[in-house]
C-alpha cells in the first residue's frame, strides 16, 4: 500500500486549486523607494577629512527648537574606516549620517526628515528597518579628539501625512562603536484615518544628556544612520494558498469545485433554453 505524504497531498491541493483558477499566492514584499537612503549622495555638502558637513541629498531636517544652524551642531555623513568612532564600516556603501551636538545638549531633538511618493494604503503591511550606530569617542584624521561617550538616544518614526503611524522609541542597546538594526513595522486594515496621505521617514537625536552628567560637563552627543529601506506588503483576500494550512485548502478546493458544478449546471440550463 501507498501512503501520500502530507506535503505531497498539500502540493496536489495548490496544484488542484490553481488549475481551478481559485488558488491566491503568498503575499509578496514591495520596497518602497527613499532618496539617498545610504546617504552616500553628498552633493551640495562640504568634505571636511572624513566627514561631510551639510543637509543630506533627498532629505529635509527636523528641527523643531533650533538646534540645526547653531553653534556646535553638524549634520552630514561620515565615513567609518573600520577602526576610529567605529569597530566596522558602513552598514551599507561608504558613508553613514551624522546629527551632532556638542553644544546645545539636552536642548530637544533634531533630524532628518522624507516625504516620499508613495502614500498609505489600506490593506497593507508595512515595515521599516534602519541601521542606529552609537558612535564611540576617537580621533579625527586632522587629529582633533572628540569625547562621544554615552547615547543622548533616537527615534524612528514612520508617517502618514504629520501623522506618527509607527515608531521605534530608542529600544536597541548598541555598544560603543556598534551599529543595530531598528525595524518598525504596521499593518493597515481596510480603515484608516491617514489613507491616501504621504508616507514619511523621521530619524532623531533625541539629544538627552547622559547620566552622571550635566550640560556643562557632557561629552558630545551623535547619533548615526544608514540603511534606511521600507517595504509594503498587500494583505491579500481572508486565505491564501500558502497561509490557509492543509485542512483549509482542502475546504477551499472542495468549495471551488462545489462553485465550479454549479456553473456548469447553469451554463447546460441556459443552451437547452436557447434549444
Amino acid at each position: 500500500m501507498k501512503y501520500t505524504t502530507v506535503a505531497r497531498l498539500g502540493r496536489s491541493v495548490i496544484v488542484s486549486l490553481m488549475a481551478l483558477g481559485c488558488y491566491v499566492a503568498a503575499p509578496q514584499a514591495s520596497p518602497v523607494a527613499v532618496v539617498n537612503a545610504g546617504f552616500e549622495d553628498t552633493s551640495g555638502q562640504s568634505v571636511f577629512n572624513e566627514f561631510t558637513l551639510g543637509q543630506p541629498a533627498g532629505w529635509n531636517f527636523h528641527n523643531p527648537t533650533g538646534l540645526i544652524g547653531s553653534l556646535g551642531t553638524f549634520t552630514g555623513t561620515l565615513q567609518p574606516n573600520g577602526s576610529d568612532f567605529f569597530n566596522t564600516t558602513a552598514p551599507e556603501g561608504s558613508k553613514v549620517s551624522i546629527l551632532f551636538n556638542s553644544e546645545r545638549q539636552g536642548e530637544g531633538e533634531y533630524g532628518y526628515v522624507q516625504t516620499l511618493a508613495a502614500t498609505l494604503q489600506a490593506d497593507t503591511t508595512y515595515a521599516l528597518t534602519v541601521q542606529v550606530g552609537n558612535i564611540a569617542s576617537g580621533t579625527a584624521q586632522n587629529g582633533a579628539f572628540f569625547d562621544l561617550d554615552g547615547f543622548p538616544g533616537y527615534r524612528v518614526d514612520l508617517l502618514a501625512g504629520n501623522t506618527v503611524i509607527a515608531q521605534d522609541l530608542n529600544t536597541l542597546a548598541m555598544a560603543e562603536g556598534e551599529f543595530a538594526l531598528s525595524t518598525v513595522s504596521i499593518s493597515i486594515g481596510a480603515v484608516h484615518a491617514q489613507l491616501g496621505q504621504a508616507l514619511g521617514i523621521r530619524l532623531v537625536n533625541l539629544n538627552v544628556i547622559p547620566d552622571g552628567y550635566t550640560q556643562a560637563t557632557s561629552p558630545d552627543l551623535e547619533v548615526d544612520f544608514d540603511d534606511v529601506s521600507l517595504s509594503a506588503t498587500t494583505v491579500p483576500e481572508p486565505a491564501t494558498g500558502l497561509s490557509l494550512g492543509l485542512g483549509g485548502g482542502v475546504g477551499l478546493l472542495i468549495q471551488c469545485l462545489a462553485k465550479r458544478r454549479r456553473l456548469r449546471r447553469l451554463t447546460a440550463a441556459a443552451g437547452a433554453e436557447r434549444h
